[in-house]
Order: structure tokens, then C-alpha cells, then sequence
């Protein structure tokens, strides 16, 4: 039989010592924690974002608040997708347990669920900037009793009184109107479309390079890592991650030094699991070698 390393004895719940492998092993614990406790840092950032975000669109349903929050979110899905694909890939024994396993699967299928509604929410956004409303009549629109109205440019909304509303619209500084309650130039416009793409694009990457990951861990429980599927998955993830650092790139161009910043925090939490991944290789080609010696 095939060694199968989702049933190995206790002793290798950890990464087996000795060669290259421990060494690995050891490097990457010195990374993993610091770079993890940095983007829960972010986790916080995000919130306190999304909160404004709720505060100035307010809401009618579940859907509006789930789409205010969707930044947070997004990292909560992927701080509890890191949880299983760490418990999955580093302590192998644990994730071997049925009554271990079962909730994880569960709790990856609800992450994943999340992560996709993330990118309903980015999509709805993309399509909606993409078709700005042309406004004619300054006074319908800055003359709106009881509601706070705002310019958007390069992400950042400022409150817009109804007298420099008016003024504004009336110069043509301000012709497009996002929603309801926000107006843009047309440079902000062009911003605003640029980026909405840029957030459809990366969330997209990282749910590619999730799902690749997901399956990686699981044909190799199922001693198929090989194959065109197994190599289709193998180069998912970095070519998401081209596309990843091309958007961390965009977002520093305007800017925008947070997200990049963040983006390439999780690129290195993503690098801990491949290197996990890489490590279990490593260990099932020690294991069939030391079987074909026996």
C-alpha cells in the first residue's frame, strides 16, 4: 500500500526533524505568527472602514449590512480558511480525526461561501460604476431633504453642503452621480472604475488561489498528486499571485498604501501554507522511500 500521510503515527503531528525539511519547518514558524498577528491588525482596520461605510449608506436589509461589512468579512473568511488549511497541512494527525475533520470541511465550505459573497458584492459594485448617472438638474439632487451627500474621489467621500452642492453642479466640476447620495467628477469617475475593477480582479485571484489550495490538500490525501489536474492546481496559486501584486501595485499607485500593504501580508501567509504543502511532499517522497528500502 501507499503511505498515506493524513494516517501517520503521533510522532509526526509535527514536521519530521532532521534535513532540509526541519529546517524549513523551523524557518517558517518564525514567520507565520508575526505576519498572522499583522493582518489581525488589519482585520481591526477593516471593521472600523466598513463601519463608516454602513453609517454613511445606511440600510433597509441583511444584504446592506453583509455588503458594508464585506471587507471584513472577506478577512474573517480567510483568517478561518487559514485555520483549517493549517490544521490540514502542519498538524495532519489532528485533521486525520473524523470528528475533527467533519466540522473543519464544514467550517471551509461557510469561508468559502463568504468569500464568493465578497465577490457578489464586488461584481454588483463594478457594474453599477461602470454607468454613473448624468446630472442635469442640480437642484433635484442637492435639494434632498434630511440626506447627507457626499463627493467620492480616490475612495474618500467628503460631505458635500447643499449650497456647494448646488455651486458645484452648477460650475460642472461635479456631473455623475454614484448613487442616491454621491456625486463624482469625471477624473474621479475614471478612479472609481479603475479600482472597483482592481477589487473584482484580486478578490477573484484569492479565491482562485484558495479553492487551488483546497484541492491540493486533497488529492494528496488521496495519493493523486499527479496528472494534469494536480499540475493545473499547483500553478493557480502563482498565477494568482501575479495578478495579486499587480493590484497591490495599483493600489499604491493611488495611494491606497493599506491595501497594498495587506495584500502582500496575506501573500506571505499564503507562502506559510504552500510551504506547509511543500513539506508534506517532501515527507511523502522520504515515506515512499523508505518503504521501497524495506
Amino acid at each position: 500500500m501507499s503511505p498515506n500521510p493524513s494516517m501517520e503515527s503521533p510522532s509526526f503531528a509535527h514536521p519530521p526533524s532532521g534535513g532540509s525539511v526541519n529546517w524549513q519547518s523551523r524557518y517558517q514558524q518564525y514567520l507565520k505568527w508575526p505576519i498572522y498577528s499583522l493582518l489581525f491588525l488589519n482585520f481591526l482596520l477593516y471593521v472600523l472602514e466598513d463601519s463608516r461605510t454602513l453609517t454613511r449608506q445606511g440600510y433597509e436589509s441583511i444584504w446592506d449590512i453583509t455588503s458594508a461589512y464585506a471587507n471584513s468579512l472577506d478577512v474573517a473568511a480567510w483568517f478561518g480558511l487559514l485555520l483549517v488549511f493549517e490544521i490540514e497541512t502542519y498538524w495532519q494527525n489532528i485533521y486525520a480525526i473524523r470528528r475533527v475533520r467533519w466540522p473543519l470541511n464544514l467550517m471551509r465550505l461557510a469561508c468559502f461561501g463568504v468569500l464568493v459573497h465578497t465577490l457578489v458584492v464586488y461584481t454588483g459594485e463594478f457594474l453599477n460604476v461602470l454607468e454613473p448617472t448624468k446630472l442635469l438638474l442640480a437642484e433635484a439632487f442637492c435639494g434632498q431633504t434630511n440626506v447627507t451627500l457626499y463627493e467620492l474621489h480616490n475612495q474618500v467621500y467628503t460631505t458635500l453642503t447643499p449650497k456647494s452642492c448646488t455651486e458645484r453642479l452648477a460650475s460642472g466640476e461635479l456631473t455623475l452621480s454614484f448613487n442616491a447620495t454621491t456625486i463624482m467628477t469625471d477624473q474621479g469617475w475614471r478612479i472609481a472604475r479603475i479600482q472597483a475593477l482592481v477589487s473584482l480582479i484580486e478578490c477573484a485571484s484569492w479565491l482562485a488561489a484558495g479553492a487551488a489550495f483546497a484541492t491540493s490538500a486533497f488529492l494528496k490525501r488521496r495519493q493523486t498528486d499527479t496528472g494534469r489536474l494536480a499540475t493545473l492546481v499547483r500553478h493557480t496559486p502563482h498565477v494568482s499571485y501575479c495578478l495579486i501584486v499587480s493590484c497591490a501595485l495599483t493600489w499604491g499607485w493611488y495611494g491606497k498604501y493599506l491595501y497594498t500593504y495587506d495584500s502582500l501580508l496575506w501573500l506571505g501567509g499564503f507562502a506559510m501554507i504552500e510551504a506547509n504543502l511543500s513539506t508534506w511532499r517532501q515527507r511523502i517522497q522520504q515515506l515512499w522511500g523508505r518503504q521501497h528500502r524495506q
